[in-house]
């Protein structure tokens, strides 16, 4: 009986061991500073006017902006708080402050953490991009989950080029196919 217990034991060892070096566990236990390069942050100050959040992420065109005071972040200002907040009511653009549409104190991550973790972090939270500040909270980029999928993709390109074509899955006739 003590000889099973220690035989399954060992086969469940093993099979982590085998598990933790497959290459994609490799892949998403890298950092985030392994995607080079990291889209920029693009940073205004709260009292910034919802327009010129907009102006910003259509000038860098990006889907978030991210809010800093005195440095650190305090919010995130989002295209989808553009279609949430602002456009539903009648909203003067130029006088709305971005601080009162913001998100505020969002997820953040550092330049250490894992691809997975912030994979998992942007899944739980239905976001696309998140943070990555130093320890001081100060903003340094932006990760986003499509730059987590092409640096995935890179790193498999056989098995992603490789597909075989699907019927059901074809590309819409149409841009408007999204």
């Amino acid at each position: 009986m003590q000889t099973e217990a220690i035989h399954e034991e060992q086969q469940i060892a093993d099979e982590r061991l085998r598990a933790a070096a497959r290459p994609e566990t490799v892949l998403l236990r890298q950092p985030i500073r392994a995607l080079t390069p990291l889209q920029p942050a693009i940073t205004l100050a709260p009292q910034a006017t919802v327009r010129e959040a907009i102006g910003a992420m259509q000038q860098a065109q990006t889907s978030c902006v991210l809010i800093v005071d005195h440095g650190q972040l305090v919010g995130v200002f989002t295209e989808r708080d553009v279609v949430r907040t602002v456009a539903a009511p009648a909203h003067d653009l130029d006088r709305l402050c971005v601080q009162e549409v913001m998100q505020p104190d969002p997820d953040c991550l550092e330049m250490e953490d894992a691809l997975g973790y912030a994979l998992h972090h942007m899944i739980r939270g239905g976001y696309r991009h998140i943070p990555v500040v130093d320890d001081q909270r100060q903003p340094l980029a932006l990760v986003s989950m499509p730059a987590i999928i092409a640096y995935l993709g890179e790193a498999f390109p056989q098995d992603i080029l490789n597909l075989p074509p699907s019927p059901a899955h074809s590309i819409a006739p149409t841009r408007e196919g999204a």
